[in-house]
């Protein structure tokens, strides 16, 4: 069986996954902010982290197949023109513009809509040859995306021929042990959990599927710059549809403050389902319109929103005036 996913991280949780026989060694475990922490105490915070792995994956539910059969499209299609109806030109400069903020944007770019070619053309082929495969989609708006891009993509070869399973993402899963995890998308599924929820899995419908595609082709039409799922639907939104979050957390520092405090902040607080690149994309909008100026550049090798950056006072027209509190 195939297994598609819509992004990088989820593909690496879930070929670790399929790639796991019972019960072996940890993967590598550090510590982030340990420096306050002794030698001991970090080490016993170590195997503390590797018992709890070891523990996951002896109730973890066994989740047959092989890392080779993991197809991955990591297109973010909630972002930008969608007009086109392949892997183009098009696409790669929309995943250039979101990655614009790393070091090595334009690379990364170009990697990730041949990843997503090559995704393509596997999964047609075996497809037409009546091979069953499994999309892993959540409710986050690439997710989301994602499965009515793919399935338009898969079109040509009828609905009816299709063999697809689909997994929903619960927005929160409670695990035998008494703990609690809340998802955003399936990036954030580690690799023990796949198995026990893939039993979410429901076989898609070609009602269900005609549906989706009808969607993807509407939102096509709209061709607007973003989408978002609101009330549980996939819709046509502005491009400042996040600004009062990210404005609200501006709102919130100091007249000199870092960017990065503010990305992280808008990315963990409110869990919209939107990467760094689009808060700092947001951001950067802000500066151009004069609401915000840059007091330090990044380094070279660090990302765009690595830099400190100052509020502008003084009476500006802007959108979402309320949430813009230093204007």
């Amino acid at each position: 069986m195939m297994e598609v996913v819509f992004s990088d991280s989820a593909a690496g949780s879930l070929k670790c996954a399929l790639g796991r026989k019972g019960v072996t060694e940890s993967h590598v475990i550090g510590i982030i902010g340990g420096d306050g922490l002794t030698k001991a105490e970090q080490r016993a915070r170590i195997q503390q982290a590797r018992e709890q792995e070891r523990r996951a994956w002896e109730q973890a539910v066994p989740l047959e197949g092989s890392p080779g059969d993991v197809l991955c499209f990591p297109l973010y299609e909630s972002v930008g023109d969608i007009s086109g109806e392949d892997i183009g030109p098009q696409r790669e400069q929309v995943l250039k513009e979101l990655l614009g903020t790393c070091p090595e944007g334009a690379e990364a770019a170009q990697a990730m809509a041949e990843t997503g070619r090559q995704s393509l053309r596997r999964l047609m082929e075996r497809a037409a040859l009546g091979e069953p495969f499994r999309v892993w989609a959540s409710g986050s708006p690439d997710e989301a995306c994602g499965l009515c891009w793919l399935l338009e993509q898969l079109r040509p070869l009828g609905l009816e021929s299709l063999s697809c399973t689909c997994v929903p993402l619960p927005p929160c899963r409670e695990w035998e042990a008494g703990t609690l995890t809340a998802y955003q998308s399936w990036a954030e599924a580690e690799p023990h959990q796949w198995g026990r929820l893939a039993g979410e899995g429901r076989k898609l419908s070609p009602a269900w599927a005609r549906m989706l595609q009808n969607r993807w082709r509407e939102l096509q039409e709209e061709n607007a710059p973003l989408r978002a799922v609101v009330n549980g639907r996939l819709v046509s939104v502005p491009e400042e549809f996040y600004d009062p979050f990210i404005a609200r957390e501006i709102a919130v520092q100091g007249r000199e403050f870092q960017e990065a405090v503010v990305v992280g902040r808008v990315l963990g607080r409110y869990r919209l389902g939107i990467g760094d690149g689009w808060v700092a994309r947001r951001i950067e909008a802000f500066i151009q319109a004069g609401l915000l100026e840059a007091v330090t550049q990044p380094e070279k090798d660090e990302p765009g929103y690595h830099r400190i950056l100052r509020k502008v006072v003084g009476e500006r027209p802007t959108p979402c005036k309320p949430f813009f509190k230093w204007a």
